[in-house]
C-alpha cells in the first residue's frame, strides 16, 4: 500500500505499509527470498521468529504501539548485506519517526553507513526498544498519581483507574515477554552473518529489553501492591459506615419503641395526661440514648 525507500551510503532501508503485488513483486527483486518467506510479509504473524538463510536473516517482533491502547505493531525485517526492508501491517508513528530521523540526520547516516546493514539494524531496534521507556514512563506517572490519592482517601472510582493500568502493563508484558528467546539467538545470527564485531551490538539490546522487562515487573508488583491496599482501604471504610449505620439503629430502636408505644390509642396510659408526662417520656429517652452512647464508648465501638 505505501512503501518509502532510503540510501545511505552503500545501504538501503525500504520501510513498507501493508505490502501488496507491486511490493512482493519488489522484495523479489531486492534478493532472492524463499516463497514461505514472502508469504510470511504479506500477513501479519502473531509470534516472533528469527530465521538464518545464506544471504539474508528473517526476523519477526512486536511492539506496542503506545501506552493508551492494546494495540500491537508488527515489525518484519528482510535483512541482506546491503539492504533493510522493514514490513508493518498497520501505521507504526514509532518506526516511522525512525525512518524520518535518519533521513534526516547525517550524523545519524554517518554513524550506520557502514560496509554492511548491520549498524543500521542495531540503531532500528535499540531505538524501537528505547522508545518504549516513554510510554512506561507514562504508566509510572499515572501508577504514581493513583498512589497519592489513595493514600488520601481510599476511592471506589480509582478501582477502575487501576485495572485499566494493570491492563496495560499486562498488555506490554504478553508483547514482549514471548520475544525474548527470539533476541537471546539474535546475537549469535548477527555474529555469523555479519561478523564477530557486530555481536556486541546485540547483546547490547538483550540488556535494553532485560530492562524494560525489569521496569515492566516492578510496575506490576507496584499496581498490584496499590490494588490490594485500595481494596482494604475502601472496606475499612464500609465496615466504619456500617459500624456507624448499626449504632445509629441500635439508639433509634428503643426510642422509636417507646414513641410507638406511648402513641397507641388507648383510654388508660401512664404518663400521658400528666403536666409533666411529655418530659418525663422525653428524659426517659434521653438517658436511654446517653447510656448506649456510653455503653458503645466504653466498648470502643465508637
Amino acid at each position: 500500500m505505501a512503501r518509502k525507500e532510503l540510501n545511505v551510503g552503500e545501504l538501503t532501508w525500504v520501510l513498507m505499509v501493508k505490502p501488496e503485488g507491486d511490493d512482493i513483486r519488489y522484495l523479489q527483486s531486492i534478493a532472492e527470498f524463499h516463497p514461505l518467506v514472502i508469504e510470511s510479509t504479506e500477513t501479519p504473524t502473531r509470534y516472533p521468529l528469527i530465521e538464518s538463510y545464506k544471504n539474508y536473516l528473517f526476523l519477526i517482533m512486536h511492539f506496542p504501539i503506545t501506552a493508551k491502547t492494546n494495540d500491537i505493531a508488527e515489525v518484519d525485517f528482510l535483512i541482506t548485506e546491503n539492504a533493510i526492508v522493514t514490513i508493518l501491517f498497520r501505521d507504526f508513528k514509532n518506526l516511522n519517526d525512525i525512518f524520518d530521523e535518519v533521513r534526516k540526520n547525517q550524523d545519524i547516516q554517518k554513524e550506520v553507513a557502514e560496509k554492511h546493514t548491520g549498524a543500521l539494524l542495531y540503531y532500528i531496534i535499540d531505538q524501537l526498544f528505547h522508545r518504549l521507556t516513554g510510554d512506561l514512563d507514562i504508566t509510572e506517572e499515572k501508577i504514581t498519581k493513583i498512589e497519592d490519592r489513595i493514600f488520601r482517601r481510599g476511592n471506589a472510582k480509582l478501582v477502575e483507574e487501576i485495572s485499566k493500568i494493570k491492563r496495560d502493563v499486562l498488555d506490554f508484558r504478553r508483547i514482549l515477554i514471548p520475544q525474548e528467546a527470539v533476541l537471546k539467538l539474535l546475537p549469535d545470527k548477527a555474529e555469523k552473518f555479519y561478523g564477530k564485531h557486530m555481536k556486541p551490538y546485540f547483546m547490547d539490546i538483550i540488556v535494553t529489553e532485560s530492562k524494560i522487562r525489569n521496569f515492566l515487573e516492578n510496575q506490576k508488583e507496584t499496581i498490584e501492591a496499590l490494588h490490594q491496599t485500595n481494596e482494604a482501604l475502601l472496606s475499612n471504610r464500609i465496615s466504619n459506615i456500617i459500624t456507624i449505620l448499626t449504632i445509629f439503629s441500635a439508639i433509634v430502636l428503643p426510642i422509636n419503641l417507646i414513641a410507638s408505644i406511648w402513641g397507641m390509642n388507648q383510654r388508660v396510659m401512664p404518663l400521658r395526661d400528666g403536666q409533666f408526662d411529655f418530659w418525663i417520656v422525653i428524659s426517659v429517652m434521653v438517658g436511654i440514648v446517653l447510656l448506649l452512647l456510653s455503653l458503645f464508648r466504653k466498648n470502643r465501638w465508637l
